[in-house]
């Protein structure tokens, strides 16, 4: 009989137990109810994001062999490293080729000029001498003049006519041969100007293509386009690379997040909103972060192939809304933070 008390009490003991507890369990199951029930109201939450950062491919401009790799694979790099070095002995020898040309266009020039300099001068010589002619052509006419005088006075004899009307004839040509010169001259000189531009231009084109090869030159270094993280490395040295080959990725140091809300919770997001955000990888952490843009378009707009909801049979998607997210803090609180990662993203109602 004793033995059928204890264990009636020891039952009743038990079931008061499950029963506190259950009580308990349904409790809390309506309180936590109500909780979500008031935050869903006034919050708007999407597991939908990731971290995002620029990944910028580098490609060679140029077809060559690699020199040397300056980098180690997941290194942070600055502006303007260096990193991949081709061979440049054939693209140095196109540019000493270049250069030369230049130099031999500036010396034609300079040929040319120092040629229009000398008929100039030239020029200015005859015209003295054609001074001299004139003033020789005025002397021997008035002799001439004075002898033809003196025969008619029978003063001088025919030979001395003569060979005075010799020496005015003689002066006579010395001046049109001068004169003719200095035209044939003027005509040189008017030539060898005229050819200064088109020589000119052949040294701007001779620059043009010296210039071109300077920069196939720079070509041949490959440096850092802005700070971040190189990828992985699949360049070594001795490897033939072609022209647009690509040879590593760089991850920027800016990041961002771009949660992709559901378009019936747009409307409870405005530019400069603060959110809350959870990161996957760290447990038990969150960050704050403030809308910074809101997507012009769905995402589904911005795909290769976007939906044409015209043609077939249509089936009505609920489509989310890509919304940029800054996030706030020091850098060295989110450095762990990596492209790609899963974010949690909520947002309270403004």
């Amino acid at each position: 009989m004793i033995k059928i008390e204890n264990s009636s009490r020891a039952h009743k003991s038990f079931s008061k137990l499950i029963t506190v507890i259950a009580t308990v369990l349904v409790v809390m199951g309506i309180v936590l109810g109500i909780w979500f029930y008031f935050f869903n109201r006034n919050h708007e939450e999407t597991n939908d994001a990731q971290v995002d950062q620029y990944v910028t491919p580098i490609l060679t401009r140029i077809t060559g062999y690699v020199q040397e790799v300056r980098y180690n694979e997941n290194q942070f790099v600055y502006q303007g490293d260096t990193l991949i070095v081709l061979d440049n002995r054939e693209y140095k020898s196109h540019l000493n080729s270049a250069l030369a040309e230049v130099e031999n266009a500036k010396a034609n020039v300079n040929v040319i000029e120092k040629n229009v300099a000398t008929t100039s001068n030239a020029i200015l010589v005859r015209r003295s001498q054609l001074e001299a002619a004139k003033s020789k052509v005025w002397q021997t006419k008035l002799e001439y003049n004075r002898y033809q005088s003196l025969l008619k006075q029978e003063a001088t004899t025919n030979q001395q006519v003569e060979k005075v009307k010799a020496d005015y004839q003689s002066a006579q040509a010395q001046y049109q041969e001068i004169s003719n010169t200095i035209q044939s001259a003027t005509l040189n000189t008017t030539e060898a100007s005229a050819k200064i531009p088109t020589a000119q231009t052949v040294i701007t084109a001779k620059q043009a293509t010296a210039d071109n090869a300077a920069l196939f030159l720079s070509y041949t270094v490959i440096t850092a386009p802005y700070d971040g993280w190189v990828g992985k490395k699949m360049i070594q040295p001795g490897q033939l690379l072609k022209e647009g080959q690509v040879l590593v990725s760089i991850v920027s140091k800016e990041k961002w997040i771009t949660a992709n809300f559901k378009e019936t919770q747009i409307q409870y997001l405005s530019m400069g909103q603060e959110v809350t955000l959870k990161a996957d990888a760290i447990s038990g952490r969150k960050f704050i972060g403030t809308i910074e843009s809101i997507s012009p378009a769905s995402g589904a707009r911005f795909s290769l192939l976007p939906p044409d909801n015209a043609t077939g049979n249509f089936i009505k998607i609920e489509q989310r809304i890509p919304v940029r997210i800054r996030l706030q803090g020091p850098a060295d609180q989110t450095a762990f933070l990596r492209a790609g990662m899963n974010v949690i993203v909520v947002a309270e109602h403004q």
